[in-house]
């Protein structure tokens, strides 16, 4: 009963003298005053404002838990704004007729669809921190390429004496120019990868901290702090071509000066690409012949190599003429050798025929056969010892040949593809398969 007569008292008085209401007066703002309170408060002052209302608008302003427009604290949350707000704002203010309810409930709920827009983010940050240890390998492994290159580019040198030197110090100037710009583009590309990285800890950072805060301040930045996960970055992408293209140091090496060392000189028409091997394969230093091994080497998962079957391509394809490279395959007793068109996947299994871009011949189980749709036996008088790849782009086909014969063993026509690359596959552990060298003439006039 005490408290009942005290809210009525307080309801009946004015709050500038604090007694009871003598002549009251009624302002828009529905604040009510003394008459001679009021008349007082204005003499000297030129706008005739609420003092109450101009009290708690003061107060609002120290007051980050008070309503800037009404002074009352915030115990509301708006749906449509995304923001606190008083009771008054519910029927007087910016938030008449929008969706309100407590702050308690909006805390709670914000908080439960910050923590599902966390997942994403944290997701992403893994795909970022896994990408970045990709770039790291793969880096290394450069390095790694240019000095095995560099040691191999020497060797062959040592072999042309003085006389050669010069051509020694272009190559290895090129090598260098191809590591540091590869070097760097990787470099770069792990700084790009650390600073989405920042980011997005950063952000995580940030939207935890938030939700660490009170409820008001909370939701008050609430609607900057759920925008925050929508900026998601990109998924990271892989630097195609990344590794150094050792075959363009490597390949012929010797034909390439046949100008000055004709008597030593030994071209091979196709030179084999390692950063498309397969990680079982051992290559040659010349990078003419291949061995499938039993063990697996640590190489980077780079996007043109071949990561499941025992696969890789030549350095260079063919986009037009005729080419022709022959292919030891003595004694090897599980092997794939053909053309395949540049754009087929490098992942995943293969089914080797022409749809799938691919035109080989095989031996497999003792079985020699062509690799159509369906597969073609080849009859033989004898096992193959060389196997002779024609490749006539012009005419848009390819045969093999035994060297040995005049008869073609299959040929494969309507070949309609921009570039062809030679393809090699071996799963043979006891022998590998050689390109060999190509008998060169050289006239001069």
């Amino acid at each position: 009963m005490a408290t009942k007569q005290s809210n009525l008292e307080e309801d009946l008085s004015c709050p500038i003298c604090g007694s009871i209401f003598e002549k009251p007066v009624v302002l828009f703002c529905r604040h009510r005053f003394c008459k001679r309170c009021l008349e007082s408060l204005w003499v000297g002052v030129g706008a005739c404002e609420c003092p109450l209302c101009c009290f708690l608008k003061e107060r609002s302003k120290n007051d980050p838990m008070a309503c800037k427009e009404h002074g009352e604290r915030l115990s509301l949350f708006c749906l449509e704004d995304l923001e606190p707000t008083c009771s008054k704002c519910k029927s007087l203010g910016n938030h008449k007729g929008h969706r309100l309810y407590s702050l308690d409930e909006a805390s709670q709920d914000c908080k439960e669809e910050l923590k599902n827009g966390l997942n994403p983010l944290r997701e992403k940050l893994k795909l970022f921190q896994k990408a970045k240890l990709t770039c790291e390998q793969t880096a290394e492994h450069i390095k790694n390429q240019a000095d095995h290159t560099e040691s191999q580019i020497r060797a062959e040198f040592e072999t042309l004496h003085q006389f050669l030197r010069d051509e020694e110090a272009s190559r290895l100037s090129m090598l260098k120019q191809e590591k540091l710009q590869k070097s760097q583009i990787m470099k770069d590309k792990i700084e790009d990868l650390e600073n989405d990285m920042t980011f997005l800890t950063n952000t995580i950072r940030s939207i935890e901290q938030e939700m660490r805060a009170q409820d008001v301040p909370f939701l008050k930045n609430y609607k900057d702090t759920i925008k925050s996960t929508w900026r998601i970055p990109q998924d990271p992408e892989m630097v195609t071509r990344s590794l150094l293209n050792v075959a363009k140091y490597l390949g012929s090496l010797k034909f390439k000066v046949w100008e000055r060392m004709k008597d030593t000189m030994k071209y091979t028409p196709v030179i084999l690409d390692p950063n498309t091997a397969a990680s079982c394969f051992l290559l040659s230093e010349d990078l003419t012949t291949l061995q499938c091994c039993s063990q697996t080497y640590k190489l980077p998962d780079n996007p043109e190599r071949f990561d499941v079957s025992a696969e890789m391509l030549a350095s260079e394809g063919f986009s037009c003429g005729r080419h022709s490279w022959d292919v030891e395959v003595k004694n090897n007793t599980y092997w794939v050798i053909g053309v395949a068109s540049a754009s087929i996947n490098r992942k995943g299994k293969h089914v080797l025929t022409p749809a799938e871009g691919f035109w080989t011949i095989r031996l497999r189980n003792g079985e020699y056969k062509a690799c159509t749709a369906p597969w073609s036996t080849l009859n033989l008088n004898r096992e193959l010892q060389v196997v002779r790849v024609v490749l006539d782009m012009d005419r848009s086909k390819v045969t093999f040949y035994d060297p040995r014969e005049r008869t073609p063993l299959f040929n494969f026509t309507d070949i309609i593809i921009s570039r062809a690359f030679p393809y090699f596959c071996s799963a043979c552990k006891e022998h590998p398969l050689k390109v060999l060298p190509a008998r060169v003439s050289v006239n001069v006039d």
